[in-house]
């Protein structure tokens, strides 16, 4: 089988995530660990730029480590759509910063503490992030961190260029 027929497989997959991680097309192409991340990220750039011309680009979710296949549709305009309220974006935000500080889940106080609102409103807006995927709690409804949908909407490169420009 070809090699991008097989890439192409992979960051097609469907579930939870959609697509592959590093180790799954590693293993898949045969490559060794080694040496074979450098021959793949070759491949995945020659086939993005072949994608390209389809209106296609391989995408990566750095919240959960894979790469994807998606449209060129910028995610600027697929977060138009569905612009998020400034107390949402603004909570949102502290989980995104503090899940990446801290390695994973982050206490709910940790966002309140951040966010300077009480717990309940913390809460709430983490509810209604949760309803929309954005957010998922753990298992004892005391720590959060970013959901599913957060890795394929959010372009974090871009994100955080602007948030420099910005600054500057």
């Amino acid at each position: 089988m070809n090699e991008y027929i097989i890439l192409m497989r992979l960051l097609t997959r469907s579930g939870n995530p959609i697509g592959a991680g590093v180790e799954d097309m590693l293993g898949a192409l045969g490559l060794p660990e080694d040496t074979g991340r450098h021959i793949l990220f070759r491949r995945l750039g020659a086939l993005d730029r072949r994608l390209s011309e389809v209106g296609l680009m391989i995408r990566h979710n750095p919240i959960d480590h894979v790469f994807y296949l998606d449209t060129t549709v910028r995610s600027e305009q697929l977060l138009e759509e569905s612009v998020l309220p400034d107390r949402l974006a603004a909570t949102l935000l502290v989980v995104i910063t503090l899940s990446y500080q801290e390695g994973g889940w982050v206490s709910i106080d940790r966002v309140r503490e951040f966010r300077r609102k009480t717990r309940r409103g913390v809460r709430g807006d983490l509810k209604e992030l949760a309803t929309q995927r954005y957010v998922e709690f753990d298992d004892t409804g005391t720590r959060v961190r970013p959901g599913t949908r957060v890795g394929f909407e959010i372009d974090y490169e871009a994100f955080f260029k602007r948030l420099v420009a910005n600054d500057s």
